[in-house]
C-alpha cells in the first residue's frame, strides 16, 4: 500500500465526480495536454479517454511515475519526465503548440 508524503505536499484524486468535471471544463481530443503532478494516474486515465494528441506527465516522485511508465509504456502518446515542475525547464519539454496546463 502506498501512502501519501506529506514533504512533497500529496493529495490525490479519487471521486470520479470531481475528474469527470474536471476533464470536462476544456475540449482536449487531439490536443497537447500536459498533466503536472499525476500522482496515482487517476485524472491520467480520463485524460486518456478523451484521446489528446499528446499527453506529457511530470511527476516528482520517483516512486509514483515508475508507477505510471509501467501502466502506460506501451502507449506512444504519453511522455513521462521525473522532475520538480518548479526546477523543470519547460521550454526544453514542451512543443509550442501545447494549449492547455492541468
Amino acid at each position: 500500500m502506498f501512502y501519501s508524503k506529506k514533504s512533497l505536499g500529496q493529495n490525490f484524486l479519487k471521486d470520479k465526480n470531481i475528474i469527470k468535471k474536471i476533464i470536462n471544463l476544456k475540449n482536449i481530443k487531439n490536443k497537447d495536454i500536459v498533466e503536472i503532478g499525476p500522482g496515482k494516474g487517476a485524472l491520467t486515465e480520463e485524460i486518456l479517454k478523451q484521446r489528446p494528441n499528446s499527453l506529457t506527465v511530470i511527476e516528482k516522485d520517483n516512486y509514483l511515475l515508475k508507477k505510471l511508465n509501467d501502466k502506460y509504456k506501451k502507449n506512444k502518446s504519453i511522455s513521462f519526465y521525473n522532475n520538480d515542475i518548479l526546477k523543470i525547464d519547460l521550454e526544453k519539454i514542451i512543443k509550442k503548440k501545447i494549449n492547455y496546463f492541468w
